[in-house]
């Protein structure tokens, strides 16, 4: 695995972007909006091993901050998505001895199904779910680097997203007063 890909996750760099940079949007830039008013965004981009699907973004809404890095994969069956997820864990393992597990989580079946490893303000999360793709059931493995829950910068970064979203509801409820004159 190129040392490209995963970059210093320590420092927020990951499958070629970084935690708190802005995204910039192309003409063919794929987005959805999440129920928080956050976007889900495609990236076009990426700097990632053949082996994974695709990169999407979580970002604030106006500025296109990122707030997480996601890395996916996916799978027929999950004992190819566990064999597949087992490689990485012991790929980031290596690469970062020196990180903590945060926390595991179990499915009712009592499989792991989420590892997470914390250093300083970030989080590496590896997690393995049922989902929905090409009209199949899959199973679908994740990376997802961003910030510790209540570290300073997630509080930041939460702090910017709201603002832009009470900043693009008021511009929106303005354009309608305007409207109605």
């Amino acid at each position: 695995l190129p040392g490209s890909v995963l970059a210093d996750a320590s420092s927020g760099d990951f499958m070629g972007y970084k935690l708190g940079a802005k995204y910039a949007r192309g003409p063919e830039t794929l987005q959805q909006q999440t129920t928080t008013g956050n976007l889900l965004i495609t990236a076009e981009q990426p700097v990632k091993p053949d082996d994974l699907a695709d990169v999407t973004l979580l970002t604030t809404p106006g500025t296109l901050t990122i707030g997480n890095i996601t890395a996916s994969q996916w799978f027929a069956t999950e004992a190819e998505a566990r064999d597949f997820a087992r490689g990485y864990f012991n790929l980031l393992r290596a690469k970062y001895p020196d990180w903590p597990y945060g926390w595991e989580v179990m499915d009712a079946q009592m499989n792991i199904v989420e590892v997470s490893f914390n250093h300083d303000a970030v989080n590496l999360r590896l997690r393995l779910t049922k989902d929905s793709r090409y009209d199949k059931t899959p199973w679908r493995f994740s990376m997802t680097l961003g910030w510790l829950p209540d570290s300073a910068p997630e509080q930041a970064w939460r702090a910017a997203s709201t603002n832009e979203q009470v900043t693009r509801q008021e511009s929106t409820r303005q354009q309608l007063l305007k409207g109605s004159d």
